[in-house]
This record gives C-alpha cells, structure tokens and sequence, in this order.
C-alpha cells in the first residue's frame, strides 16, 4: 500500500482554482499532518530538505494553507458549516 502523499504548498489562487472536492482532500491531508518535529518519528526535520511539503501542523506553512482553504471552502455553496472542526 502507498504512502500517504504529504500535501503540498499551493498558493491562494491554486487552491481557489480547485474543486470543492478536491479542497476537501486537501484539508485532510493538511489535518493528517504530524503536529511538531519533536512528536514525530524524523531524526531531522525534511522540511529544511523540502521546503514545497508541509509536514507539520505547527508551521507558519501549515498554518497559512489551513486558514486559506478554510476561508475559500466558507465561501463555497453546499458546505455544512455545523461541524466546523479544526
């Protein structure tokens, strides 16, 4: 079985080109992400490797992709809004 691929960092206008689905998937591989370097299995930290793959939630990264696909998908039609967790 493949790997969970890590999300990837898209600027606002990638991801406001993107369908409602796909944002969607996109939201949770960014929830799937490991919380810090030191609660992870990494010796070193691979964004220092890789700095287009976010890995952890406690990163600015992370952070700006999160609130970005949270305020596009707030906009978007036929979203349910009552269980909005983060």
């Amino acid at each position: 079985m493949p790997k969970r691929k890590k999300p990837i960092v898209l600027s606002i206008i990638e991801l406001e080109k993107k369908g409602t689905k796909e944002l969607l998937g996109y939201l949770t591989k960014l929830r799937r992400c490991e919380e810090t370097l030191e609660k992870s299995d990494f010796i070193t930290n691979p964004e220092l490797l890789d700095d287009s793959i976010i890995y952890f939630k406690q990163t600015d990264k992370w952070k700006i992709a999160y609130h970005n696909v949270k305020v596009i998908l707030d906009q978007r039609e036929n979203i349910d809004r009552t269980n909005n967790k983060n």
